[in-house]
């Protein structure tokens, strides 16, 4: 004869109860600790990974300033060449008015920059998505303002380069016979390390005056642009510098 099943009572199912739902609590604490520690390990983690890109982003700006200020001092020279030679223009020249310094003008009229900046660690930064780690809005807006606004730079200098070495030297390669950088002849020096033309006869007045107030006018607005981009940059570092406790 089979024994009696044992008959629970509510208290013991009660405590059965308690017993389940106290060994739940204890799993779902658990692994809620444990996820809660994953996320404080890798947020962690990741402000140092984006502690590293800002500062080598500190660095890349740094160099960025340089080269920005650099390239303003190269179109001031521009700027010039490009302005004495409208005036050589307007003076009714001749042959005997191409001097040694006339064609350092006409040189520097033709001073078109390229700016080399660096923009992985931004990139790395944009990419990961995690902009919201850096404390300072303001930082994360001008970084995006600052890179916007090297685009349009850089296809000012592109134009000028373009309309230099598919226009005005191509025009000028019927009237010269050197365009040439030579630091053993400090002469004809015209800035750092662009070259020197020589002219043997005479070019067209009116197109090479065309050709100095089309310079003049991009070269001016090119130097207010690196102007006002070196100031953003000198800002930003001054944002960076707070961000990273410099």
């Amino acid at each position: 004869m089979a024994p009696a099943a044992k008959k629970i009572t509510g208290f013991e199912m009660k405590n059965t109860l308690a017993r389940g739902g106290i060994e739940f609590l204890a799993v779902l604490l658990g692994l809620s600790g444990s996820l809660s520690i994953d996320s404080i390990v890798k947020e962690k983690d990741q402000k140092e990974q984006n502690t590293k890109i800002l500062k080598r982003l500190y660095d890349n700006l740094v160099a960025d300033s340089s080269d920005g200020s650099w390239n303003v001092k190269a179109y001031e020279r521009g700027i010039l060449g490009s302005e004495n030679v409208i005036k050589w223009c307007d003076s009714n020249p001749t042959v005997q008015s191409i001097t040694n310094d006339f064609e350092k003008d006409l040189s520097a009229m033709m001073i078109a920059t390229i700016f080399v900046h660096n923009d992985e660690e931004y990139m790395a930064l944009k990419n990961s998505g995690r902009t919201d780690l850096i404390s300072n809005e303001d930082l994360v807006i001008e970084l995006h303002r600052y890179y916007t606004d090297i685009g349009f730079i850089k296809t000012l200098d592109q134009y000028q380069n373009n309309f230099v070495q598919n226009q005005i030297i191509p025009y000028l390669s019927n009237f010269a016979n050197e365009n040439l950088y030579d630091k053993n002849i400090p002469k004809n020096k015209v800035y750092m390390n662009f070259p020197k033309i020589s002219l043997y006869r005479m070019p067209e007045i009116n197109k090479l005056r065309f050709f100095a107030t089309n310079m003049l006018t991009w070269q001016k607005f090119a130097k207010q642009q690196y102007e006002s981009q070196v100031k953003k940059v000198i800002g930003i570092r001054e944002l960076l510098r707070k961000e990273l406790e410099l």
